[in-house]
């Protein structure tokens, strides 16, 4: 089961708790690209693996061909299917789903996944670099400086302990 954001968030701040902020927004992002693979794999897997289960439970031919056909492939959402132009979608307040245009704070997996598209992929359409952080301009400042606050405290802890 892949992770959730925050899991890999807090995950990659504290291995890397004393690098800047820079770094650790880098190693996220690349953690985020290694789940989004992770998920990838693991659904691509279940499909065949339910397959067989069925037919070794069932141990006849006739039960493999009863078995309904496969939903036919939904059609991945291109640059003519975009609602909202995505130099306008990122405010300082919120993030517009360029599929649908619905605002959020913060543009997820989980709601991209609902148009069949990934992170990248939607990346891609939109017209964004890869390193674009799919948040309102605000909360990706108060995420920055929270880290750096977090960062910075843990770096005097350390220092009071090594001086204790």
């Amino acid at each position: 089961m892949p992770l959730e954001d925050k899991d890999i968030f807090n995950a990659v701040f504290e291995r890397y708790r004393d690098q800047p902020i820079e770094f650790v927004m880098a190693q996220y992002e690349k953690a985020l690209l290694i789940n989004r693979e992770i998920e990838l794999r693991l659904n691509s897997l279940a499909v065949p693996q339910s397959a067989a289960a069925q037919s070794a439970a069932a141990g006849t031919q006739a039960a493999v061909e009863d078995k309904p056909a496969p939903e036919p492939a939904r059609k991945r959402p291109t640059k003519k299917d975009l609602v909202t132009d995505p130099e306008k979608a990122i405010t300082d307040e919120t993030i517009t789903c360029c599929l649908c245009g619905q605002q959020f704070n913060t543009l997820t997996a989980r709601h991209l996944k609902l148009h069949d598209i990934s992170v990248e992929e939607y990346k891609y359409i939109c017209g964004y670099a890869s390193t674009q952080k799919l948040m309102s301009y605000n909360l990706a400042a108060t995420m920055a400086r929270n880290v750096q606050k977090a960062q910075a405290a843990r770096k005097a802890r350390l220092q009071a302990k090594e001086e204790a």
